[in-house]
């Protein structure tokens, strides 16, 4: 009887793009020893994607125990792939994704009983949104894509109720959130994939805890004695390179026998999951946090609005570790002048998924490593942020002064419809880049030998933001036939606009000016009473 296998390090199975932009599937030794002519990674979808990038890296980290430090980044980069080749040949059986008795990333405990359809699995949710297949389509995956369908649940799935573990018939089923869900993850983008990968090939010093401590032997998971096995547990991540490769789920592909080769049913449960009061913060490198909580994805909200958290460490807001990671090896020259972001990621209702993306966009490196620029763009991306109060229905605000002539009484609902707002918006999508390469020349330095930006490109930015306001409102109200409601909101909108014109310490006098005003009132208003 032959022994069925499908090895990931010499099977095809990793979608890549290539130097003439061809899609085509490498085996994991294929990639690494082609990863220096190969563009990038497509997976399926941008989760998949996420998944693969996340699932490399913990294999660099495992075979170069690395980077320990800016030299040894440099010897990685230097040493081509050889390590991780070597690794890969002398780990081969843990790679067997049909292994009889320990197949990849899976648990044979798994019966057929606690099987699923794969197309419930595999096109993210039953929800039609998602899936247009039911259980008579006799959907089946390829070997390949049961491959990467594994990976990206232990590293991108959205929290759902499972069958119960073997053994169980009462309790919590509930998988839970892995931590890249709803998160804005970050990648960090060169010009082929082996750049690609060392850029994010975060700093590995167990010594220095550094990117967080290490418990025992930090392995990854299809090294451990239980690998992804085993009644599920709370269990805190041995170190980082644990955490990247964490059994969140257990699963097992059942092939289907009337046609070898395809992937009929998965079983899948909750697996690991961290223990209360755990935040995966101390381990996760690759996204941002604003007042202690990830940068959100959104699949509505411009990227480059959350720019500046991707960039900076201020108050309240530290950027991914990862772009602390980048400032080092810039600061060594060992960096290109422009460094491009990838975000992508999956949004999800709990067990809802909402959708996914995947948005680039590339600033100059200055960005990283010079805080006085990163916070002048924070200022700027403020300026923009300040003026989409002028789209909102509160008392005082143009749509309202429209409704209120209009004698309408849902002005929110008013402002809505006309949706003002998303022509502005779209407006700055076109101006943000020409600011991002701008800033960085508009540079003085003063008496203090601190260096500041944006004398004269803020200023101009106001202005450009004051005008797409202005435009997108007017354009907005074009519809409305009565000319006085019209009037009204333009008036209020010209005095928002020269409000949000004036700076904090100009505002700060004119509250100043209008607060003894309204105490003079008050006092003859007393007066008046007193007499009478």
């Amino acid at each position: 009887m032959t022994t069925q296998s499908f090895n990931l390090t010499t099977e095809k199975w990793i979608p890549v793009i290539d130097r003439d932009f061809q899609m085509q599937e490498l085996s994991l030794i294929e990639l690494f020893k082609q990863w220096e002519s190969l563009r990038e990674i497509r997976g399926d979808n941008p989760p998949t994607t996420l998944a693969l990038y996340r699932f490399l890296l913990a294999i660099m980290h495992q075979a170069y125990q690395g980077p320990r430090d800016t030299d040894h980044w440099n010897d990685i980069f230097q040493d081509n792939a050889r390590k991780v080749i070597d690794y890969l040949q002398s780990k081969q059986d843990r790679f067997d994704l049909l292994d009889s008795s320990r197949p990849f990333m899976q648990d044979t405990a798994l019966t057929l009983e606690k099987a699923v359809p794969v197309y419930a699995i595999h096109t993210m949710s039953t929800s039609e949104v998602f899936s247009h297949e039911h259980e008579w389509s006799g959907y089946s995956i390829s070997l390949a894509e049961a491959a990467r369908l594994l990976v990206r649940l232990q590293g991108v799935d959205i929290t759902s109720l499972r069958a119960f573990y073997v053994g169980q018939d009462s309790g919590n089923r509930s998988a839970v959130n892995t931590p890249t869900i709803n998160a804005a993850n970050v990648l960090l983008r060169g010009k082929s994939l082996k750049e690609t990968l060392m850029l994010n090939l975060m700093q590995y010093s167990p010594e220095n805890e550094i990117p967080s401590a290490v418990s025992g032997e930090d392995l990854p998971t299809w090294e451990t004695e239980t690998g992804y096995s085993g009644q599920p547990k709370k269990e805190i991540p041995k170190g980082y390179i644990h955490y990247l490769t964490f059994p969140w789920r257990r699963l097992r592909l059942f092939l289907e026998v009337a046609e070898m080769g395809r992937v009929k049913q998965l079983a899948i449960t909750m697996g690991n999951s961290l223990p209360d009061n755990v935040e995966a913060r101390q381990w996760e490198c690759g996204i941002a946090y604003r007042e202690g909580k990830p940068v959100r994805l959104s699949l509505h909200r411009q990227l480059w609005r959350d720019a500046d958290s991707f960039l900076l460490t201020a108050d309240k807001q530290t950027r991914p570790r990862i772009v602390d990671w980048l400032a080092e090896l810039r600061s060594e020259e060992m960096i290109s002048d422009t460094v491009v972001f990838e975000i992508l990621g999956m949004s999800a209702d709990q067990a809802k998924p909402l959708g996914w993306s995947s948005v680039r966009f590339s600033a100059p490196i200055q960005f990283v490593t010079d805080l006085e620029l990163a916070q002048s763009l924070k200022s700027a991306i403020a300026i923009a942020e300040s003026h989409q109060q002028i789209f909102r229905s509160f008392k005082g605000s143009p749509y309202f002064s429209m409704a209120e002539v209009l004698k309408n009484g849902e002005p929110e609902k008013l402002a809505n419809a006309l949706d003002g707002e998303s022509r502005y918006w779209a407006d700055l999508d076109r101006a943000f880049p020409e600011l991002l390469y701008a800033l960085p020349q508009d540079s003085q330095t003063g008496s203090d030998g601190i260096t500041r930006y944006g004398s004269k490109t803020l200023p101009a930015w106001t202005q450009t933001v004051q005008t797409a306001a202005r435009q997108a409102f007017t354009e907005s109200i074009e519809s409305i036939r009565n000319y006085q409601a019209r009037a009204a909101a333009l008036q209020t909108l010209e005095q928002k606009l020269a409000d949000l014109r004036l700076s904090p310490a100009e505002r700060k006098a004119q509250n100043q000016k209008a607060t003894k005003k309204n105490q003079r009132k008050e006092q003859a208003v007393s007066k008046q009473e007193t007499k009478s």
